[in-house]
């Protein structure tokens, strides 16, 4: 009963305490969303994540309740919706993750394994079967900041010219977010998979930690490369001058065989090495990462 009552306790705690800290994430990110461009399905998936980890943290509220006091409501069936709002959280933050390769990448075939894996994430999260859900939640998340990564570094190495630095610090920082962020989760469920593997009841500690990881993440990605942009002094307005013919959103665009420009808080000249006149177009700057 003292182990039991101990593990709820910690589950509680630092459930609540990741939750204070991604409350201030979150606000910062709306200040972010609402001061500058409104991307819209990147803000309207920042709150739906938040709304469903606060609806975590009210769960295990309900299920403290339950166990230790006079609630009384059924502790499996909290325990069931408080698995499906985890599932559909985590889903969330994989389909934004491969949203962002296939922004970088700037085509669709890239992300044909990161479609699959999430959808057989979805089918084993939703099925319960957390201990394989897990490990593709895993996969997928070192291996799509790894093509995501690994598109900034190849389109950043082939920046030249007098300004250029500035646009390779900028896209190595971005880089740098990206691969830290996808690391935090991997760590975290890496530890829940050692715990759960030995049935050492800590692994409920840290599920409890997960479910607001995964939401604070991607909103860590928004905040950090967020206030990265307003360091460097860009706005709204300023972030319209692109590389080539681009899209909306100020997206860098890679265009074949031509020097262009780009904006890194302020417009500048940047050229490129030569290119095969059939090599596809990427996507990318520091606002399309959040």
């Amino acid at each position: 009963m003292a182990s039991s009552l101990w593990v709820g306790v910690s589950t509680l705690w630092l459930s609540t305490f990741l939750y204070g800290i991604y409350l201030v994430l979150f606000c910062r990110c709306m200040y972010i969303f609402f001061r500058g461009k409104r991307q819209t399905t990147l803000l309207v998936s920042a709150i739906i994540m938040f709304t469903l980890s606060t609806t975590t943290v009210i769960i295990f509220l309900l299920q403290g309740a339950s166990a230790y006091g006079t609630l009384g409501l059924d502790l499996e069936k909290l325990q069931t919706a408080g698995a499906v709002v985890y599932v559909t959280n985590n889903i969330i933050a994989d389909a934004l993750l491969i949203y962002r390769c296939y922004v970088i990448w700037g085509t669709w075939y890239i992300t044909v394994v990161p479609l699959i894996l999430l959808v057989a994430t979805m089918i084993l999260g939703y099925s319960i079967q957390l201990k394989l859900f897990f490990i593709l939640s895993l996969s997928m998340n070192l291996f799509v900041p790894t093509l995501v990564a690994g598109r900034l570094w190849w389109i950043i190495r082939r920046i030249r010219g007098p300004r250029g630095a500035a646009t390779r610090r900028k896209g190595r920082n971005a880089m740098i977010i990206i691969l830290e962020s996808g690391l935090i989760y991997s760590v975290v469920v890496s530890i829940h998979m050692v715990f759960f593997h030995y049935g050492d009841p800590r692994d409920e500690v840290v599920y409890g930690a997960l479910g607001q990881i995964v939401g604070i993440v991607p909103t860590l990605i928004i905040v950090r490369v967020g206030l990265g942009v307003s360091q460097n002094g860009s706005s709204s307005e300023n972030n319209s001058t692109m590389v080539g013919s681009g899209g909306a959103g100020g997206k860098m665009d890679v265009a074949d065989n031509s020097p262009s420009t780009m904006e890194a808080g302020a417009a500048f000249p940047v050229q490129f090495d030569d290119r095969a006149p059939d090599q596809e177009k990427s996507r990318w700057d520091s606002e399309t990462l959040v």
